[in-house]
């Protein structure tokens, strides 16, 4: 999809109506959405990586490094996804 199809997308959100404070709880739903599922994209990530350490002995070492570092991002997107989960138990 390039530019020109997104841009209509854009602004129809734009135009949405709603009062500032729906506004504001559909955008930090849609917050903690997206580091839930980054958290779980990174939990991946270091799983795989963890795989590749005993796949290949002579790496492993930095592939467990690299496991470690996912691991942490992904504690704080869950972190970002609490800090941004709706007040009001929507999600």
């Amino acid at each position: 999809m390039d530019s020109e199809h997104r841009a209509p997308q854009v602004r129809a959100r734009a135009e949405r109506g709603g009062t500032p404070a729906a506004r504001r709880r559909e955008a930090d739903g849609y917050a903690c959405q997206v580091m839930a599922s980054s958290a779980r994209a990174h939990e991946r990530a270091a799983a795989l990586l963890e795989e590749m350490a005993a796949a290949h002995p002579e790496e492993a070492e930095l592939h467990l490094q690299s496991a470690v570092r996912h691991r942490r991002w992904a504690e704080n997107d869950r972190e970002l996804a609490r800090q941004y989960a709706p007040q009001d138990g929507g999600l």
